[in-house]
C-alpha cells in the first residue's frame, strides 16, 4: 500500500511535470496550457454524458431487478475517468479517457480482476471455522449453519402502564 501511495503522491506528478516540459519543449508554452484545459473541458463532457448513461443503466438494472453492481462499477470507472481528466497532466487524461469509453473500461476490469486473482493466490489460507479445521474446497467462502428460534411477540402491557 505504502508503494502504491508514493507512486500517486510523488512519482506521478513528477512523471506528469516532465511531460509538460517536454511538450512545452516541442509545441510551446501556450500550445501546452491550451491542451491541458482542451481535455478538461472535452473530458468533463464526456463523463457527463457517460456517467448519465451509466446512471440509466444502474436504474435500468434496479427497477428490471439485475444486479446492479456492473452498472455501479461502470458508474465508478466513469467518475474516476472524470476526476483523472480534470487532474493536469497528460498521463492522467490517457488514463480518464480509457476509462470513460467502454470497451477500454472493459478491459480495466479486467486487469484488476485478474490483480486481484493474483492477489489472493499469493496470500496464505486463512483459518477455517469448517469441522475438522480444514479450508473450505476451491478457496470459497467459509459458511456458518446454524438454527433459530423467533418468539412470539407479546401483547401484555408493561407493568408501569397497568399500575395508572
Amino acid at each position: 500500500m505504502g508503494w502504491i501511495l508514493f507512486l500517486l503522491f510523488v512519482a506521478l506528478p513528477i512523471a506528469e511535470i516532465a511531460l509538460f516540459i517536454q511538450a512545452g519543449d516541442v509545441i510551446g508554452l501556450w500550445p501546452t496550457i491550451a491542451l491541458v484545459i482542451l481535455t478538461a473541458i472535452v473530458g468533463a463532457a464526456l463523463a457527463r454524458s457517460e456517467g448519465r448513461a451509466a446512471i440509466q443503466r444502474l436504474t435500468g438494472a434496479i427497477e428490471g431487478g439485475g444486479a446492479p453492481a456492473g452498472p455501479m462499477l461502470d458508474a465508478a470507472a466513469i467518475f474516476a475517468g472524470g476526476l483523472m481528466l480534470l487532474t493536469p497532466g497528460f498521463m492522467t487524461d490517457a488514463i480518464g479517457l480509457t476509462l470513460l469509453f467502454q470497451p477500454t473500461r472493459f478491459l480495466w476490469g479486467q486487469i484488476f480482476a485478474h490483480l486481484q486473482r493474483q492477489r489472493r493466490r499469493g496470500e496464505p489460507s486463512q483459518p477455517s471455522s469448517s469441522p475438522g479445521g480444514s479450508p473450505p474446497a476451491g478457496g470459497g467462502p467459509v459458511i456458518i449453519d446454524g438454527d433459530y428460534i423467533i418468539k412470539p411477540e407479546t401483547t401484555a402491557a408493561p407493568k408501569d402502564r397497568l399500575d395508572q
